[in-house]
């Protein structure tokens, strides 16, 4: 499935998604879920407002804390992102024992990740991925295909630094 590219402001590498573009992949991730058989729900539509409301990593705990998903079932929002990551529309990232993060799978989006091993901050790389170019010549030169990475740098955040 390739989800509506959006805007990235290069000097800063942040995301820049309007209230359209979001409502525009939103529909788009919801009309690929029907194909397999999935109904739209509240919980559903709840859930992709609030991962692209930021569009950061999520631990399942965080996603259930979230003002539009408090309240609901934190079964269903599991049962959902799980759905969502078997669909390819969600990515799963590993940070060891930090857990597994979850974050919206947008095509041609991509992003990097800093990790403080002290307080467990997760900040994005502010820089675009040098592994893009790595993976068009894996494409281009050997042949594969589907290609995704997920890059975390671990180390000391400035606060931790300081203290």
């Amino acid at each position: 499935m390739k989800v509506q590219k959006y805007g990235l402001d290069e000097s800063t590498h942040s995301c820049c998604i309007s209230h359209s573009e979001s409502h525009s992949i939103k529909e788009e991730i919801i009309s690929e879920m029907r194909k397999s058989g999935m109904r739209k729900s509240d919980a559903l539509d709840a859930l992709l407002e609030a991962m692209l409301s930021t569009h950061k990593p999520f631990l399942l705990a965080e996603l259930a804390e979230l003002p539009s998903l408090k309240g609901r079932d934190q079964a269903t929002i599991y049962r959902l992102v799980t759905k969502l990551r078997e669909a390819g529309l969600v990515r799963q990232l590993n940070f060891g024992d930090r857990g597994n993060y979850f974050q919206l799978n947008v095509a041609d989006h991509h992003h990097d990740y800093l990790l403080c091993q002290d307080c467990g901050e997760l900040s994005e790389v502010p820089f675009p991925c040098v592994v893009n170019a790595v993976e068009e010549r894996l494409r281009q030169e050997i042949g594969w295909s589907d290609l995704s990475h997920s890059l975390a740098f671990h180390g000391r955040c400035p606060d931790c630094q300081d203290s």
